[in-house]
């Protein structure tokens, strides 16, 4: 093996074929907000479109975390 061709153990960890996504951070969802999202998938278990962005942007959240 040629000199300095040689990879990490730790670099494999990072960016060989099994590596692992960088975690998500979680979101901290309100009280008020909890009950307005369990209300809402109550009715409704896909929450999409514009019902998703109306219900996002009230509670001051991402559509993303609105799922």
């Amino acid at each position: 093996v040629p000199a300095g061709s040689e990879v990490s153990q730790e670099s494999l960890l990072l960016h060989g074929p099994f590596a692992r996504k960088p975690k998500r951070i979680r979101t901290a969802f309100s009280p008020s907000q909890l009950l307005r999202l369990e209300r809402a998938f109550e009715k409704n278990h896909y929450v999409v479109g514009a019902e998703r962005k109306q219900l996002a942007s009230s509670l001051s959240l991402s559509e993303t975390q609105v799922l």
